[in-house]
């Protein structure tokens, strides 16, 4: 199978679903359950959902898809962008996420403060 597309959120997800299951098109979403818990910052290969479909369907998809993006920037007048609290909260879940990950942070801090 190979990476068609990473949709944006879950409704451009349902349209691109209901595109390919009308042209009768096999597809698979990878991470559609897991992926839909969205904790944390989106990683590719972690928690980010991603179409998947046969080879011999790869030319079809890819126009379909291409023809749907381009109607709806198109019909948005713009291309979609991050705002300003999509930065900042991608910023601040990244810091969280580092923050809580497993280790010897509090060992360290102990370790520090004896010796002084």
């Amino acid at each position: 199978m190979i990476k068609l597309y990473s949709p944006r959120d879950l409704a451009e997800l349902a349209l691109i679903e209901s595109i390919l299951e009308g042209e009768n098109i096999p597809y698979f979403i990878h991470n559609n359950h897991f992926g839909s818990l969205e904790v944390g910052p989106q990683i590719d290969i972690y928690n980010k959902k991603t179409i998947m479909v046969n080879e011999e369907y790869e030319e079809r998809a890819k126009e379909l898809i291409s023809d749907f993006i381009k109607t709806t920037r198109e019909e948005t007048g713009r291309i979609p962008a991050y705002s300003f609290f999509d930065k900042l909260r991608i910023i601040l879940e990244t810091l969280f996420f580092v923050w809580v990950i497993p280790g010897r942070h509090g060992k360290w801090l102990n370790n520090e403060k004896e010796e002084t």
